[in-house]
Formats: C-alpha cells, structure tokens, sequence
C-alpha cells in the first residue's frame, strides 16, 4: 500500500511538473507572438513616418521587412495615394484586384476617379465607375458616356439627379445643359426643379434656375420667390390672382411659410383666400394640418383645439403626440388618458405613454391601476422604468448578464476567421481609429449573432468601447452593463467631477451619449472628443482657466477635453442653480433656448417639463443622460434615486 501511494504521488509530481511546463511554454510563446506583434507594429510606425517624410528609400526597406504582417496593404494604399497622378492604368487594376476586400478600396476608387477625369481618360473612367449613388461621380460618368457616343437612355437617368431641390455638384451643369438641349418637355422639368427648390427652402436655386425659362416665366418664378421671403405680404395682396394649378402651388407654399412663423395670421388669411380657389381636398387638409402643427409649437392657446378639430383620418403620430404634450403641459389629466386611448396601438403600449397613463390613473385618485402599471415598468432597467420605480419606492433592476463568456469567446479563432477585424483590430492598436471603424464594422456583416455578441467583448478587451457598444447594439442583448457602459479615463473623470463638485454618474452619463468613449470623436457639425465640445466652445473655456487658445489637436487631448467639458458643464449647473436636468438640456441645446422653455409658472414637476421639451432631440438627450447616469451610480456603488437629480423646473433661473 505504501509503494501504490509512493507511486501516485511520483506520477503527480510528474503530472504537476509537466503540467506547469505547458503552462511556461504557452507563456513564453505567448509573449513572444506579443513581442513580434509590437515589433511588427514598430517598424509599420516608422514606415509610415518614413513616407510621409519623403523618405522613399527608407520606406522600401521598411516595408519588406512587413511581409505578412495583416495591415501592410495600408502602407502600400497610403504610396499609391501619394503619387496617384503618376499611376498607369494597368498598376492601378492590379492594385485593386490585389486588396478588393480591404476597406480603403472605396475610398481610393473615388481619388482614381477624379484622377481619370483630370486625365480626361473617359473610357476607363467608366471602366472603373462603381456606380455609386455621389452625385459628382454620377455626372462625370454622365459625361464620360457623351464623350464616348453612350446617350441611350441617358436622360432618363439623368433626370434623377435633375429632379433634386438642391444644388448639386459644378460638374453637373454641362449635363444639365445637354439634359434640357435634348428634352422634350424642358420647360415641364424646369418647372418641377424649381417647385422642388422651394419646398426645400432653397430659393435662390429656384431664382437661378428660372434663366432656362422665358420672360413670362421668369415672372412667376419672381412673384414665388417674393412669396417665399414675405409670405404674408404676399398673401394680402391676392386680388387679382388668378385660379391656375401654379398659382395655387404659390399660394399653399406661402401660407406653409407663414404658418411656420405665425399659424393664427396664415389661419385668419386662410379662411379668407380658401373660398377663393379651387383647392383640393387633399390640399386643403393639408393647410389645416400645418396651421395646426405650427399652432401647437408655438405654445399657442388655441393649438389644443386646432389639433383635436383635423379629420380623423389625417391624425397621424405627430398630431397624437402633439396633443399629448400639449394636454400634458396643462396638466390636464382625464384629457390625457382620452388622447392616450384614441392614440394608435403602437403608441399607446410604449413605456412613455404607460408611464404617463400611470401618472393620470394617480393624480386622479385611482391608486390601483396607477401602481400596476408603475409596478410593471419598474422591472425595465430605462428612464421610464427608474422614474416608476421610484413612485413604487423599489430598487432598480439593473443585473449584469454577460453577452459572452471568456470561456466562449476565441480572439484568435475570430480574428483568424475574419481577416476585416484582424486588420481592425491591427489599425486601432496603430491609432488609425478610421481605418479600424470601417475595416471593423464592414466584417461585421459576415457575422451572426453569436460571433457578434463575441466581437463586442473582444472590441471591449481592447478598451475599443465605441465599437464594443455599437457592436452589442446589433443584437437583442440589453443587460451586459459592463459592456455597454464601461468607465474609462476613470481617474481623469473623477478628478475633474470631484474639483469641480459635480456628479461623476452625470458626467459619464454625458460622456457616452456625447461620444461613445471616442477620444477621436468628430461631428458633422464640428463637435470634437469625448463631451463632443465646439471649438468656439473650447477656446472660451480655456481662456477662462487662463490656458493658451487650444488648437484641434489640443481640444482632442483626452485630459483637455474632460477639463474643457466638466468645466463648461459645471458653467451651465451653476448658471440654472444646480438643476442637473436644466444642466444636461443646456449641455445639448444651449443655455438660450433653455430659457425659452422654461415654464410661466414656478414648481413644474422635471418629468413633466422634460416630456414636454419641443426638440425630440434634446427630450431624448436629457431621458438618456438621466438613465446612463443610474446605470453608471451601481457602477461606482452609489444608491442615488434618478428623481433626485430631477428637481422641480422653475419659471426663472
């Protein structure tokens, strides 16, 4: 018996010996695929360097050295890039032929195709024409076709782009010279453009426009175009106006124009001129539907009634939901459960209109219904289910769920599979965000669910939260906070909230609806980092904590940019008292129009007043921020009621 035991434990040791020996090994190769990673990520740095500095020579060496490493074709996109103007045809088919799959493809076909037309090369041009829908390359391929004697069908498609009430691309007049030479019925497409121009408040296209006419027409255009700038001037004068298909188009654009400005004069002019002229039924609706829209955002008295009086059959959501706010605003709140129920299906089972079907059955002394209901969307972890909870008195349901376990998700076997993320992966890690976003999200259309739920973890191992977060939101998983709201910059974040007394929850809560965590963030508008901050906004912010006027780069520094964007935050807290919902409705909207909406009378309750913000926008933002905020509190142990950032809105601040 003692040697049957000497020999188990002999075969353990060797069995624990072994066993360790593995694990060293997997280490060691581990760390060395990780040392060669880093040093292939190295030498693509300094090639890249290398080009840009003229360093061809440099380059070259560099650049073999790269040999199947995932993301060289980058290097090689970035040197045809640059001598592009001195590319044969041939080099540049076999490029494309060579990295079809590589997400740059799109983009430097666009450059190859500007660069054919400077060449005037206009066969291969239309060789290489990918017949993407940008309009500039649609009219160059156009001109290309009538250089080369391929008119068949050719207006047809030109008028697509034609029919448009917004200017396009300078290349495109030849075309439309050829388009109304050859026409028709040039006048009838002249005239389609122009009524198209005006609809979209694009009137001096409509006045360019007008020269293709004759003088007559020319004239009407002008009577439009006066009819859009001063609608009501325009309406009063009417006499001798007569009862023709255009000048009925005149006369609805004008009272729509007015409408929007002041709905009870365009009402009162429109009661008049109606009689006038054979308006259809159609139009006709119309005009009572804009009167009553524009009434009900401009806060008027009468808005309530013009809403409720529209024909069934043109109450759509927008006049539901209009209504709604209105008979909210008022507080009237047997009026509301009415709208709530003639509202359609859809509308009345969202957990807005529950919630506030909730808050009616109370304030009207029906306890029961009133708690069912709260108690029903207290089990959903958003604005609406925190909010009933909070009447219930009841702890928020917010229970992490991972979407993927580590056990379930294989990076190597991913990425060996999906040669897009690889390269995603390879391009974030070399701080080409860009790149990575669309190498990374163009693989992602060849994944399912599964592989996707496993893609947001990896992005999220990464610290990539923006593409963790945008990843996760393709599939029905809600419940993995730790990935949909994870907490970077940490420190930074908590030293800036803390000397500047401010929420550290409402600050993250701003953060990820603002940016998604992208320290590289750029709007259309031209927001930039992590709060999403205006340059002007910046600059001014900067002056006042006595720094240097910051460059983009400057704003775009993650330190800088929580400085710049706590600080601005803290501006707007204390200019509305610290009311944190004033605070984050200005955040988005701007202090001025923060002030127009301000209640007339003190004590509205912040869920009413936030319901009833007239941009769906900023409503949506504040609803957001409130909720993200609840999310980030369990995150930083915080037991802290969302009602309690929701003070009661005052008439002045």
């Amino acid at each position: 018996m003692n040697k049957l035991t000497s020999k188990f434990r002999y075969f353990g040791r060797i069995r624990t010996f072994l066993t360790g020996l593995i694990s060293v090994c997997v280490l060691l190769a581990s760390m060395t695929i990780q040392a060669n990673i880093d040093h292939q990520r190295k030498l693509f740095q300094d090639a890249s360097y290398a080009l840009t500095s003229g360093q061809i020579t440099k380059f070259n060496h560099l650049f073999k050295q790269l040999e199947g490493y995932p993301v060289r074709a980058y290097l090689s996109f970035d040197a045809f890039k640059a001598r592009l103007a001195r590319v044969s045809v041939e080099e540049m088919t076999r490029f494309f032929d060579l990295y079809q799959d590589y997400s740059f493809i799109y983009r430097l076909r666009a450059s190859w195709l500007t660069e054919m037309a400077r060449r005037q090369d206009w066969k291969n041009y239309l060789h290489f024409f990918d017949k993407r829908e940008n309009a500039k390359f649609q009219c160059l391929a156009f001109w290309a076709r009538l250089q080369l004697g391929q008119v068949e069908n050719i207006n047809n498609e030109i008028e697509k782009i034609w029919l448009s009430g917004y200017s396009q691309p300078r290349v495109c007049d030849r075309i439309f010279e050829y388009f109304l030479e050859t026409h028709n019925d040039a006048r009838e497409v002249i005239w389609l453009r122009i009524e198209k121009a005006f609809n979209a408040r694009r009137p001096n296209l409509a006045a360019y426009l007008k020269k293709n006419l004759d003088i007559a027409d020319q004239a009407i255009v002008d009577i439009w175009y006066q009819a859009h700038r001063r609608p009501e001037k325009f309406l009063i004068s009417l006499s001798d106006f007569s009862d023709s298909t255009r000048n009925i188009k005149i006369i609805l654009h004008a009272i729509d124009r007015l409408a929007r400005k002041d709905s009870l004069k365009a009402r009162n002019l429109w009661l008049e001129i109606e009689p006038g002229y054979s308006f259809s039924l159609y139009q006709k609706n119309a005009v009572t539907r804009r009167i009553a829209l524009s009434a009900g955002h401009q806060k008027l008295p009468e808005a309530r009634a013009l809403l409720s009086d529209l024909p069934t059959e043109i109450k759509d959501d927008q006049i539901y939901l209009m209504l709604a706010r209105i008979i909210l605003r008022g507080q009237d709140w047997q009026g509301l459960m009415e709208i709530i129920k003639q509202m359609p299906a859809h509308l009345q089972q969202e957990n807005e209109w529950q919630y506030w079907l909730a808050r009616a059955f109370e304030s009207l002394g029906y306890q029961v219904i009133s708690k069912e209901k709260f108690d029903f969307l207290s089990t959903k972890s958003s604005y609406y289910g925190f909010l009933a909870a909070d009447r219930l008195q009841k702890s928020y349901r917010i229970e992490q769920e991972n979407v993927a376990t580590t056990n379930e998700t294989d990076e190597a076997a991913l990425l060996a599979s999906n040669a897009n993320m690889l390269r995603a992966r390879e391009l974030f890690f070399l701080n080409r965000p860009v790149d990575a976003k669309r190498e990374w999200f163009q693989g992602l259309r060849s994944l399912d669910t599964e592989q996707i739920k496993q893609a947001a973890v990896i992005a999220s191992s990464w610290d990539w939260h923006y593409s963790a977060i945008k990843t996760v939101a393709r599939t029905s998983h809600r419940n993995d906070y730790s990935l949909r709201f994870p907490m970077p910059y940490k420190q930074q974040v908590l030293i800036h909230a803390n000397s500047k007394q401010l929420d550290a929850s409402v600050i993250y809560g701003v953060m990820r609806r603002e940016s998604l965590f992208d320290p590289l963030a750029k709007s259309e508008v031209g927001a930039l980092g992590l709060m999403q901050l205006m340059p002007s906004t910046a600059r001014r912010v900067a002056k006042l904590l006595g720094m240097k006027r910051p460059r983009q780069s400057d704003i775009l520094n993650i330190e800088n940019n929580i400085n710049f964007g706590t600080y601005y935050f803290r501006t707007v807290l204390n200019r509305f008292k610290n009311n944190v919902s004033l605070a984050i409705a200005a955040y988005n909207a701007g202090p001025l129009n923060i002030r127009r909406w301000l209640p007339t009378e003190d004590g509205m309750p912040a869920d009413l007043w936030v319901e009833t913000v007239p941009f769906k926008e900023t409503r949506n933002y504040i609803q957001a921020v409130l909720a993200y905020a609840t999310v980030f509190d369990k995150s930083l142990n915080r037991d802290t009621l969302i009602s309690s950032r929701m003070l009661d809105i005052k008439s002045k601040y």
